[in-house]
């Protein structure tokens, strides 16, 4: 591709590059071989590669592109913003797949994203959609699913999962919009055709400072969308209606949305509730998904897919054949009279949201594993920690994706919101030791929520990424057991 058909679209003023010349690739990383490349120049929390400009077309790149002054003998494009022009000229390099699809969704909020998006996938492939999907535990293209190292990926990788559904015959994309990906331009351009957002709790405040600065990220998606659909219920709600640049809807409990929810019913075995547009009622849903959460999530599913004109009796069965979703009240199999539940709850509202679920069903006492992550948000810890032992009759405070961090350190941290509640958790520092040391505590009628990790595969030290299965470690534990007893 010649340069001056990669860069079409992106608004620029030359100094200096030739565009007339063939582009091999486009490189942001100074690590990376720019021979033939263009050289997008980035500035991030610790470093600028605007100071490299010079040395990557030392190195080969055909031209840099910036977005402040530079040496001025150095070839460049200067653009508004680098991080959307990267999005913009990926997208250009796989010829625009964005454009192909007829209806894409985009998901933004704190908690109940992924959820929200695969229920979503069930109802509209359920009335002939071919829907892909990105998201916090797996990108679906076709037939094929890839491990999800972020929730919205880098713009190359995201451009090339686009061309790959559009080259598999998909005409719907489902994506989960991080604040992380708003803020870093990923998903520039994209044409969104509903954004929903479904709430804001404490989160990623080691990376956006404030409540304030992450939400403002998230009201992003609805300046890229033609609808919006809000959760009405949850109190920041205002803000997104308010600075919206798209028409909205509304979901949740309270009278006078768009979408509502009333007379739910909860228990063990999931949720049901009366479905409502514009107060008349549609009929009833039942959802074998235990959890308030779940009403919630299936109603934003709901009410996007009736924004998309899907007929109701497609989305109730769909719905309803809903198997669950990996990692979020996930029910491990073969334990006994003990249940041992999987999610990935590692926010404050997340946590506190789960065990008042299990608290609406479980029988016997609830005993609780959970951590929090390294390099990450240091003011939830305590909070958490606070939650843990308040909610649950025993709470296992370990590890959980340390990162650079110390184990220890970051227990300390949760510890101080667990004062007054000193006979109600135990420290174990070794994530696999804790979760055998509830099992060895939980009786009959117990639950055992194994929290933060969810659908995670791998644990993260400081010294890399490695292999790590929760749902493994119970199974050996119970076939441990069962041998013992024979």
């Amino acid at each position: 591709m010649l340069a001056r058909e990669l860069v079409a679209e992106l608004e620029f003023e030359n100094r200096g590059a030739d565009l007339d010349k063939p582009v091999r690739t486009i490189v942001s990383d100074t690590r990376s071989e720019v021979s033939g490349a263009v050289f997008v120049c980035i500035a991030g929390a610790r470093f600028d590669s605007h100071t490299m400009a010079a040395e990557m077309v030392r190195r080969g790149a055909l031209f840099c592109v910036c977005d402040h002054e530079i040496e001025a003998s150095v070839p460049h494009l200067l653009v508004p913003d680098t991080r959307a022009a990267l999005s913009l000229l990926w997208s250009a390099w796989y010829g625009h797949p964005e454009r192909a699809f007829s209806t894409i969704i985009g998901i933004t909020g704190t908690n109940g994203k992924t959820s929200t998006s695969l229920m979503i996938r069930q109802i509209l492939s359920h009335a002939s959609y071919r829907c892909g999907v990105i998201g916090t535990t797996k990108y679906i293209v076709g037939d094929k699913e890839y491990d999800a190292p972020l929730t919205t990926p880098d713009p190359e990788q995201l451009f090339r999962y686009f061309a790959e559904m559009i080259e598999n015959g998909l005409d719907t994309l489902i994506m989960e919009v991080s604040s992380h990906s708003l803020a870093q331009r990923r998903v520039e351009g994209i044409p969104f055709t509903v954004g929903i957002f479904t709430n804001l709790t404490q989160d990623h405040l080691d990376y956006h400072g404030t409540m304030e600065a992450y939400r403002k990220e998230k009201e992003k998606l609805f300046s890229l969308c033609k609808l919006g659909l809000i959760n009405a219920d949850d109190p920041a709600s205002g803000y997104f209606l308010e600075s919206a640049a798209c028409k909205t809807y509304t979901y949740g409990e309270k009278a006078g949305v768009n979408f509502c929810a009333s007379d739910l019913t909860l228990d063990a075995l999931g949720v049901g509730y009366r479905y409502l547009e514009e107060n008349a009622e549609q009929g009833e849903i039942r959802l074998a998904i235990p959890g308030k959460f779940s009403v919630y999530n299936s109603l934003a599913a709901i009410s996007c897919a009736r924004l998309l004109h899907v007929d109701f009796r497609t989305c109730r069965e769909a719905i309803e054949r809903m198997p669950g979703v990996p990692g979020r009240m996930q029910r491990v199999p073969d334990t006994g009279n003990v249940t041992v539940l999987l999610d990935y709850a590692h926010t404050p509202d997340a946590l506190e949201n789960v065990l008042s679920s299990v608290r609406g069903f479980c029988r016997g006492r609830i005993l609780c594993v959970f951590g929090c992550g390294g390099d990450r948000d240091h003011t939830k810890r305590p909070i958490m920690g606070r939650i843990a032992c308040s909610l649950s009759d025993l709470a296992f405070i370990t590890s959980d994706n340390p990162r650079t961090e110390d184990p220890e350190a970051i227990i300390r941290d949760v510890l101080l919101g667990c004062a007054g509640y000193e006979n109600k958790y135990r420290v174990v520092c070794d994530r696999s030791d804790a979760i055998r040391a509830a099992l060895d505590e939980a009786r009959d009628d117990d639950v055992v929520l194994l929290a933060g990790k969810g659908h995670e595969q791998y644990v993260i030290d400081r010294t890399g990424k490695h292999p790590y299965s929760e749902k493994a470690v119970v199974t050996e534990y119970f076939k441990t057991i069962g041998k013992a007893q024979a």
